[in-house]
């Protein structure tokens, strides 16, 4: 019997050697890690014990012993965490680290056994039962693990029953009814130990080797350490979308865990749940259940182009509802913001341009009589400061409009040449009394007449030369255009304004271009400013294709260029010098013209007449929009000038009103003249809902407030007759 028991034992460690080293050759997942460590354990018990049996002192039993404790300590442990694993069970993770304590504790007690009486009280070597061996007396440490043991074993098992119950696929059932068998069988031998019938023999060894074979046919015939099918369980189980399949007559034949959380009474009522799934589907509605809401989806299974199966899914969309929700009110709040925004500009604008209508109208006024040289300098000072503070409001605006992504370039025949001595103009007198000379350098390879938004150039240009002018207290400014490629089409020509200021700070590169925002503060905070100019002139650069980009060397000065395509124009167009190619119009009269002012405020009435007293027409004025309409029935105009915001009847009401009076007249001609009279809007508010209202209301142009003398003569030049065009 002895000689069976040992032959036995080196079967037992054999499998297990085998099993160890199979299980850590496929080792992937943390299940497998417990079961490596369940059977390296298991190895180790057992040599162990072998040893123990083929002692032949007690000293040698003894610390054959220590090394069977050495394993057997986590046996039960590993073997506990496997199942658990195995059967989807989540327990606290500080639960196990404290049992794990509790083993290594045990282990220490154990062989310290001498020195202290909590696991074993003492041991005696005795010659009796199947082979010599030490007997050993149980301290209160021993009857507490062996309990645990107790615990262990119940808790397994009963886990192991339950997850058998609830398996459908009888593949996986087989799987674990082998696992519970060696389960049971190492309970069992347990208990039979605990009997103590067996003569000295520990029959859980036994029971372990036994429990080995079960593993083995787990292993090999049931593909235990198949990785991907074990995968393939974990992830559906621990998804967040619960999970219903279905084969081809509909019938349920797998659901996963979190499908029962959403819905408990799951097997009751499967039919059920499978038509509210597919009601949703076909309404194209999401499922609100417990709180949450669920939009449900199907997936058709097909094999060999043969329709297996259906998956149906529930996809939470709690949170995404939520967050669309939450980004719908931010979007609700954000276009009211941007609303108020517009409103707020739009009448700020108009309220800030019309007393500068009448700071620069009165200033141009002043500017043409006799002055001495100090008047004539305070004049040009003052209308300098209400054109700068102008040109600040055209900036907020074209940055609002920049942000909301509303800008657009619109293209046109330009002269790039009278264009740019414009500008010259307006740099120079910026520049005043300082001590710096303004060069001006065209390629000239680039043609006359250009094709691009001459508008939004300038614009660029002045925001750019400005810059130099702020920055530089003596020396050069230089503008160039030199034509850099040309193909038949457009042609690629960078623009560059060099200056020899101050220069910029290399770490201050980075800040440039930023809207309200200056850098070198410290140096800087006496200039005058918003820092839109820059910013806006990038992103019209940008807009137009091009890149601003920036040479400077600190204390000597910087360059500011840029490289865009302009169109050629063709020879149609060479030939056309109408207000959108000229900057500067020749000086002319309209003497048989008649002209019609609409403006409240008087002063604005008289500085408008004033303006255009030159052009020796006939100059009507109404302070409403009810007298400007009695005016054009009385009278025949050639050209309205309307005021936009006036008390009781506004500028797009007055013209609303006159348009309609075409359809009420009978005379033909007097209708064509209601219906084409060119009327043009004079206002401070030029934000696009208002220049859609212009436009909707029938108004022909607009003219934006403070009226300059230049402006009021080009919109003559584009809207009065030609015949009665004199000395152009």
């Amino acid at each position: 019997m002895y000689e069976a028991l040992v032959v036995i034992q080196y079967i037992s460690i054999l499998l297990l050697t085998v099993e160890s080293i199979y299980i850590f050759i496929k080792w992937r997942t943390r299940l497998q890690s417990y079961l490596f460590l369940y059977c390296l354990s298991t190895l180790i018990n057992n040599v162990g014990y072998l040893a123990e049996m083929t002692a032949s002192t007690s000293e040698a039993a003894l610390y054959s012993k220590y090394l069977s404790y050495f394993g057997r300590v986590w046996i039960p442990l590993s073997f506990f965490v496997f199942i658990m694993e195995f059967c989807k069970v989540k327990l606290p993770g500080k639960l196990y680290t404290v049992l794990a304590a509790v083993h290594m504790g045990t282990f220490v007690l154990v062989i310290t056994s001498r020195h202290q009486k909590l696991y074993y009280t003492g041991y005696e070597y005795v010659q009796e039962g199947l082979f010599p061996h030490n007997v050993f007396g149980h301290g209160p440490w021993y009857v507490f693990y062996m309990s645990l043991l107790g615990v262990y074993s119940v808790t397994g098992i009963a886990v192991l029953v339950r997850t058998i119950i609830k398996e459908k696929n009888k593949e996986n059932r087989c799987l674990q009814f082998y696992i519970l068998a060696s389960a049971i069988t190492e309970v069992t031998g347990f208990v039979v130990v605990m009997a103590g019938i067996t003569r000295g023999y520990d029959v859980t060894v036994l029971a372990y080797t036994i429990g080995t074979v079960f593993m083995y046919i787990a292993l090999f015939k049931h593909n235990l350490m198949d990785t991907l099918d074990l995968v393939k369980d974990y992830v559906i189980d621990n998804l967040s979308e619960g999970i219903i399949a279905v084969d081809e007559k509909e019938s349920v034949i797998y659901f996963n865990e979190p499908l029962t959380q959403i819905y408990p009474d799951l097997t009751q009522r499967q039919s059920q749940i499978l038509a509210e799934l597919k009601a949703a589907m076909e309404n194209k509605s999401v499922l609100q259940i417990g709180g949450k809401v669920y939009m449900p989806e199907m997936q058709p299974l097909y094999c060999d182009g043969v329709l297996r199966g259906k998956v149906y899914a529930l996809i939470d969309q709690t949170e995404q509802q939520r967050y669309t929700q939450e980004l719908m009110e931010q979007k609700e709040l954000a276009e009211a913001a941007n609303a108020s925004k517009s409103v707020f500009l739009s009448i700020v604008s108009h309220e800030i341009r019309t007393p500068m209508n009448a700071v620069v109208g009165m200033t141009d006024l002043l500017l043409r009589d006799e002055l001495t040289e100090k008047q004539r300098k305070y004049m040009l000072n003052i209308k300098n400061s209400g054109t700068a503070l102008v040109m600040i409001i055209n900036d907020i605006l074209d940055q609002s409009k920049l942000e909301a992504g509303k800008m657009e370039i619109v293209e046109d025949v330009y002269e790039l040449r009278p264009m740019v001595e414009d500008v010259q103009m307006i740099i120079e007198d910026r520049i005043g009394s300082k001590p710096i000379h303004l060069m001006i350098h065209i390629d000239e390879r680039i043609p006359a007449m250009l094709v691009g938004d001459a508008l939004r150039l300038r614009q660029i240009f002045i925001n750019l030369m400005n810059n130099a002018v702020k920055f530089t207290e003596s020396g050069y400014i230089q503008f160039s255009a030199t034509l850099v490629s040309a193909d038949e089409e457009k042609m690629a020509i960078r623009f560059g304004i060099k200056d020899s200021g101050q220069g910029i700070r290399r770490e201050d590169l980075d800040k440039l271009g930023k809207a309200f925002s200056q850098v070198d503060t410290k140096r800087n905070h006496s200039k005058e400013g918003t820092g839109l100019g820059l910013s806006i002139s990038r992103d019209f650069i940008s807009l137009m294709g091009g890149q601003l980009q920036v040479e400077s060397t600190y204390g000597k000065g910087s360059e500011f260029y840029f490289t865009i395509n302009q169109g050629k124009a063709d020879a149609h167009d060479e030939n056309c010098r109408c207000d959108k190619c000229t900057w500067k119009q020749q000086e002319f009269t309209a003497k048989s013209a008649r002209v019609l002012i609409v403006d409240d405020t008087n002063l604005n009435l008289m500085i408008a007449s004033e303006l255009l007293q030159p052009i020796g027409m006939t100059i009507d004025t109404a302070s409403s929009g009810e007298k400007a309409i009695e005016l054009i029935q009385e009278n025949c105009y050639q050209l309205v000038f309307m005021d936009y915001m006036m008390p009781g009847m506004d500028g797009v009401e007055a013209t609303d009103r006159i348009r309609k009076l075409a359809s009420k007249e009978t005379n033909a001609l007097k209708a064509e003249y209601y219906e084409s009279l060119p009327i043009i809007a004079l206002s401070g508010d030029i934000s696009e809902r208002t220049q859609e209202m212009f436009q909707m209301a029938g108004i022909n142009d607009f003219l934006e407030k403070p009226v300059e003398a230049d402006r009021l003569k080009s919109m003559l030049l584009k809207w009065l007759p030609e015949e009665m065009i004199e000395g152009q």
